[in-house]
Order: C-alpha cells, then sequence, then structure tokens
C-alpha cells in the first residue's frame, strides 16, 4: 500500500491496493494524523472509489469515497480542495447511485459552502437535479435545471408555440446542411466547460422535459446542436443530434434525414469512443424513431437490453424509462 500510495494519482490501482483499502474499511478506528499521509491516502481511496463507479460496484465506491473524506478530516478544504471537493461530488454521485437520496443534499451543502466559483458546484447541482427527479420532485427539478442553466448562460423562452418550434427546428436543419457527415465528425472538441455542462445538463434532463413540458424538447435539442456546431463536439452532443432527429423525423414528417442523424450520432459516439453512453442512445434511438420501421417484437428485445445495459453504468433513469418503453411496446404487440 505505501508504495501505490507514492506512486502518484495516475498509476492503475492493483488488486494489491484494494485488499489494504478493505483492510483499512473494516478496521473503521484507523486515523492517520499526518497531513503527508493523509492526502495520499485519501486520493488512493478517490482511485479506489472511482474505478468502483466504473464497474457498477456502487456501494463500495460511497465507501470509499466516504473513507476517503474521513482521512481528510475537518481540515480537508484547506488541507487539499482540489481533493476535498473531488470527494464530495463522487460521494454525492454515489449517493445518487445507490438510491440513498437523504445524504445527496448534504454533500451538495457542503461543496457550496465551500466554494465560491460556479464551475466547482455544477456538478453537485447536476447529481440535486437527478435525485429530484429520480424521487418524483420532478418540477422542481425542472426549476433548478432552468436555474443552473441561467447562470451557464443559456435561458430558453417562457412561451413556446408550434410556429416557434417549426422555424427552431428548420433553422438548425439549414445549419447542419452546411456539414456533411465526414466534417461534423471531425469537428473540434469543445474546450469551454460551461457550454460542456450545458450540453450534459440538457441531455440529463430532457426526458423529464419531454415528460413535463413536451413543447420545449425540440427547443433543447436544437440548443444542443447550435452549441455543438459553434464550440465544438463533446459525448453529449451525439445525444442531442439523435433529439434533433426525433424532431426532424416526427415533427417535421422528415424521416429519412431523421434516420441520416441516428447514424450519425451513432459514428459520433464511436469517435469519443464514449461507451457508457451507447446504452442511452440505442434506447431512445429504438423507442422514439426506428420503431417507425421496425417491427414491435424487436423493439421490446432490444430495450429489454437496454435496461440492463443502462444499469450496468449506472444510468438509472433510462434504466426506468427503457422498462416503460418497453411495456408499451409489448402492450401494442
Amino acid at each position: 500500500l505505501k508504495n501505490s500510495v507514492f506512486k502518484g494519482q495516475t498509476d492503475p490501482i492493483s488488486l494489491v491496493s484494494f485488499v489494504a483499502l478493505d483492510q483499512i474499511l473494516a478496521a473503521k478506528s484507523v486515523t492517520v494524523s499526518e497531513p503527508a499521509l493523509r492526502v495520499p491516502l485519501a486520493a488512493l481511496f478517490l482511485r479506489a472509489g472511482r474505478y468502483s463507479l466504473g464497474v457498477a460496484a456502487f456501494p463500495s465506491a460511497l465507501s470509499y469515497f466516504e473513507r476517503g473524506l474521513s482521512f481528510m478530516g475537518d481540515d480537508g478544504w484547506e488541507l487539499n480542495f482540489e481533493l476535498s471537493l473531488r470527494l464530495h461530488e463522487s460521494a454525492c454521485h454515489a449517493c445518487y447511485l445507490t438510491a440513498l437520496p437523504d445524504r445527496v443534499p448534504t454533500y451538495v451543502d457542503e461543496v457550496i459552502s465551500h466554494t465560491e466559483n460556479f464551475m466547482d458546484q455544477v456538478k453537485c447541482h447536476h447529481m440535486a437535479m437527478r435525485t429530484l427527479a429520480s424521487t418524483g420532485k420532478i418540477k422542481k427539478a425542472i426549476y433548478k435545471f432552468f436555474e443552473v442553466m441561467k447562470e451557464l448562460g443559456e435561458e430558453f423562452p417562457d412561451k413556446v408555440d408550434p410556429s416557434l418550434i417549426f422555424s427552431t427546428l428548420t433553422s438548425t436543419k439549414d445549419d447542419l446542411s452546411k456539414y456533411s457527415t465526414e466534417d461534423l465528425l471531425n469537428s473540434p472538441k469543445m474546450t469551454d466547460k460551461r457550454k460542456q455542462w450545458a450540453i450534459i445538463l440538457m441531455g440529463s434532463m430532457s426526458p423529464y422535459i419531454f415528460m413535463v413540458t413536451p413543447m420545449l424538447s425540440p427547443m433543447i435539442s436544437a440548443r444542443i446542436v447550435f452549441l455543438s456546431l459553434r464550440y465544438g463536439l463533446t459525448t453529449e452532443s451525439a445525444f442531442g443530434l439523435f433529439m434533433y432527429s426525433y424532431g426532424i423525423g416526427c415533427l417535421l414528417q422528415d424521416i429519412d434525414e431523421g434516420h441520416r442523424w441516428i447514424r450519425t450520432s451513432r459514428l459520433m459516439l464511436e469517435r469519443f469512443n464514449a461507451t457508457s453512453q451507447y446504452p442511452k442512445l440505442k434506447c431512445v434511438q429504438y423507442a422514439f424513431l426506428i420503431y417507425l420501421k421496425e417491427p414491435f417484437q424487436s423493439i421490446t428485445s432490444v430495450l429489454l437490453d437496454c435496461r440492463q445495459e443502462t444499469m450496468m453504468v449506472g444510468d438509472i433513469e433510462y434504466a426506468i424509462f427503457s422498462s416503460t418503453w418497453r411495456g408499451q411496446f409489448a402492450v401494442l404487440t
């Protein structure tokens, strides 16, 4: 463990390290007072927790993050601000994934009280939104979404009517017509952190917005496409492109154009090697557009697979949506 602690945070965590960390977890009375040891040990627990999240071991991840925070102590923010922030963010995320919604606000409040830069808070705000939505407080989650989006410089019209939707989708179609598939896929990656988070939040909250204010959904998809064309691509750009393809296919009745951008969104994820995004994209593609060309029986089978795949990457919302949409198609078969 000593070697693992001092090798550096970029080295892959070893099995021996996990065994040692689990022994520390089991011995709850173990404390370290020397700052020279507290920070490296806390960093190692952070790495172990992140690895656990990646293999869907969510309860274990939370235990690692919380033990890491215990090593940081009451003066952790002063001792190492960046490490304390990452541990609190990660613990907040793990609480959400392990269905502990009552504990999420504790970590959110802790981060907000110790940070001044909004960008240091945005990840916890995101977890707060997801927690509200997953516990049935969807309108509160959407209200918070609009508050955070305003902080990120993105606002939406108070009233949306069919003419605004039509003009927005048509304008977006015109913008995309200037790009071939190859040109779009070779666009630079997005570097603006505020715009990256704006797109992440829009992609995350779009299903709930569709449920409560469906007329706003095309505006969300168009905004993601606009930001991607202007500031560069991110992994969530593929999801926004699919959402746009749904609008084009179902609202403007241009099915072929919609399928063109479905194919492009898949290629975009391949470019980023964003394997964690595949299940979500596949889920919405089959539920919202591909069913127009394929039999319902095949759709229900795919959505059943999507439920398991989304759970494995910690995407609880889309696991629920996959089950719901599968049930709807099963009734129709």
